[in-house]
């Protein structure tokens, strides 16, 4: 996909609007386009139905990205939707993982782009998003692979961490054990935060 239908999918913010009616609006377009690629699964090829939804839908550009290359021009123009995609999922965890607005497990996405992320590094402009991203993490009832985001952690600002410290002192004592886990985590980069080592800190068996 080339940068030049990158405003094609300036639509797909919209996912994500505050505005109910616009939001509606946004995803009434989306489910419609997914559940076009799933009625081409019943009609003809699969690869053709499975290329409509990859390419017309937020997954189009959230894909470009994943394909693009660490740290070129590429990444950049396409790293806005890929934190999109986890805002939607952080705001509006419904209509994002509903049934109709996805053909396959949102949550494999969303480990793929945490993962990429971690790994690749935080595109430039994305490191503000990521930091609201991470703190709503932290703050909310778990969802599936939010512990992926204390791996992000390394990847912001030092002063972040005041953020997270903040947190130490939450009405919610699992809000405070999670800010607690980063905090443990960033003083001893070392020690690889991985699923088994959140849950354990969690327990209290850390």
């Amino acid at each position: 996909m080339s940068a030049e239908v990158h405003g094609d999918y300036f639509w797909t913010f919209d996912l994500a609007a505050t505005d109910h009616v616009v939001r509606r609006r946004a995803l009434a377009r989306h489910q419609a386009l997914v559940a076009a690629a799933r009625e081409g699964l019943r009609g003809w090829n699969a690869p053709e139905a499975i290329a409509l939804y990859r390419r017309r839908t937020i997954h189009g550009p959230v894909n470009t990205f994943l394909d693009s290359a660490p740290h070129d021009g590429t990444e950049a123009l396409w790293a806005p939707f890929a934190v999109l995609y986890l805002r939607w999922e952080a705001d509006y965890p419904t209509e994002w993982g509903v049934p109709e607005s996805r053909m396959h497990s949102p949550w494999a996405t969303k480990d793929v782009l945490l993962r990429r992320f971690e790994r690749g590094g935080l595109p430039e402009g994305t490191r503000p998003d990521i930091a609201e991203l991470v703190l709503s993490a932290l703050r909310r009832p778990y969802r599936c692979k939010d512990w992926m985001y204390a791996r992000l952690v390394p990847r912001l600002d030092p002063s972040f961490l005041d953020r997270v410290a903040a947190l130490t002192t939450a009405d919610e004592p699992l809000v405070r054990l999670r800010a607690q886990f980063v905090l443990e985590a960033a003083e001893s980069p070392e020690r690889r935060v991985t699923r088994v080592s959140w849950q354990r800190w969690l327990s209290g068996s850390s």
